[in-house]
């Protein structure tokens, strides 16, 4: 597994890359939640905060039980500063606060960058230059 270091805040995480199956099978329940938020990934350019609000736009209680947790844990992502996965409620109550609560969601866009920023803009290119294509006949 490839493992990455985020920095969010003064602290630090890792987060390790899914396997295929991990990856299609989250993505598949990702989608509905965040698909605005994710086409912005695989556009190319910088990743503005408003980007971020609109990828959360969509979560409720369900989506983190359902889809964020479970993607935190097949990452493997861990906090360094608490020597701690991150997988459950009791996870993130122990890693975080209210006063730091955004870390949290920052956290999460990594790890769903460093997991499905590639094939999202593998996605966009291909159907970029079959648009071209068709545009052209």
């Amino acid at each position: 597994m490839q493992v990455e270091t985020f920095i969010i805040g003064n602290r630090e995480f890792t987060a390790g890359k899914m396997n295929a199956f991990d990856a299609g099978r989250l993505l598949l329940k990702l989608k509905s939640v965040v698909a605005p938020g994710l086409a912005l990934m695989g556009q190319g350019g910088e990743v503005h905060n408003s980007s971020i609000l609109e990828l959360f736009s969509g979560l409720d209680e369900k989506t983190h039980e359902d889809i964020l947790f479970p993607i935190l844990s097949v990452s493997a992502t861990y906090s360094v500063e608490n020597k701690r996965k991150i997988a459950s409620p009791a996870d993130m109550n122990f890693c975080f606060t209210v006063d730091n609560l955004l870390d949290f969601y920052l956290l999460v866009w990594e790890v769903l960058k460093l997991n499905f920023a590639p094939f999202i803009e593998q996605l966009a290119s291909h159907f970029g230059s079959h648009t071209a294509e068709v545009a052209k006949v």
